[in-house]
């Protein structure tokens, strides 16, 4: 009875261990593939830390990309405000060049009028049509005192902002410098507010 006994113990104990055997190689099986695993997900790894290495410096070299043509495209633009701006004062040039020589003209047909003036007095005397003429001749400056006014005026600040701009240079510290420039941008400002 007792050899029966151990012989069941002994079966049981060779089940038990083939049972042990086969977890231990579906064990060893399931290891080999997470050690595989876990070696691909390095790979994996290592490959997606080089990409995002290169990427981060794709996209700094992109960023550097973007400021100089950022920058080249401000320079570009200064530049052009700047023919902008020069254009315009070769149109103020032009401008005034016509304005001056219409003044002349103004000033001939004037100057004739007057002698016709005294013409006509002389051979009229006191008629209405002399009258008609010294009457145009009196109503001449207050016609036009209004645009040499405006003339005047839009002439004059930026002489003197120029006379103050050279006394400022020269004698003034940087922080007066600036706070002269920023007196004239009020003129201008205040000037262009009023037309």
């Amino acid at each position: 009875m007792e050899s029966k006994a151990i012989s069941q113990d002994i079966e049981a104990l060779e089940r038990d261990l083939a049972s042990l055997r086969a977890r231990v190689e579906d064990d060893s099986s399931s290891f080999a593939t997470l050690e595989q695993q876990v070696a691909e997900l390095r790979e994996n790894l290592l490959r997606t830390r080089e990409s995002l290495t290169e990427r981060e410096a794709r996209l700094a070299e992109k960023q550097n990309e973007l400021a100089e043509a950022k920058r080249l495209e401000a320079l570009a633009a200064y530049e052009e405000d700047l023919r902008s701006q020069q254009d315009a004062a070769d149109r103020v040039a032009s401008a005034a060049a016509d304005f001056l020589a219409a003044l002349d003209a103004y000033d001939e047909e004037t100057l004739g009028l007057r002698r016709l003036l005294e013409e006509m007095r002389g051979a009229f005397g006191s008629d209405e049509r002399v009258a008609e003429v010294e009457s145009a001749l009196a109503d001449e400056p207050a016609r036009l005192r209004g645009t040499w006014e405006a003339v005047s005026a839009a002439t004059k600040w930026r002489l003197d902002a120029t006379v103050e701009e050279t006394a400022a240079t020269e004698d003034l510290p940087q922080d007066l410098q600036d706070i002269a420039q920023e007196r004239k941008r009020a003129r201008i400002k205040e000037y262009f507010g009023k037309t």
